[in-house]
């Protein structure tokens, strides 16, 4: 085991420290990534302030009620995609938005339970159960 020859202990440390700060290099380079992309959402929200039904639609009264402004992008019914809501103008602070959500065949009932969600561009959304009164 002597004849065998190795790196020095001086050298082993230089490259311990190098792969120590590419590591911290590439976790701090993550970090803000991440932290860049959810604090720029953080200030979003949206609130469902009420619901008209009709047989054949759900009127559905959106407001802004976060910081900055969001454009709304998809309204679903019970958990089905119903209205493409990407043509929309961007809703500004305090703003309400009308959305029409069709109703899913057979059309809406009187005194039935159902589950509301619209989503906006960046991910924000709000969600509620609503009973149709015709």
């Amino acid at each position: 085991m002597k004849n065998k020859k190795a790196i020095s202990p001086v050298l082993a440390v230089l490259l311990m420290i190098a792969v120590a700060v590419a590591a911290a290099l590439i976790t701090y380079a993550w970090v803000m990534t991440y932290l860049s992309s959810t604090t720029s959402r953080a200030g979003h929200a949206i609130q469902i302030q009420s619901v008209a039904f009709t047989s054949t639609t759900a009127t559905v009264y959106v407001q802004n009620v976060g910081d900055g402004t969001i454009i709304l992008s998809d309204g679903y019914l019970d958990g089905t995609l119903q209205a493409d809501l990407s043509a929309m103008p961007p809703l500004l602070e305090g703003d309400t938005a009308t959305v029409t959500i069709g109703a899913i065949t057979p059309p809406f009932e009187a005194g039935q339970d159902y589950y509301l969600k619209i989503v906006c561009e960046d991910g924000t959304f709000t969600e509620g159960k609503y009973t149709a009164e015709l």
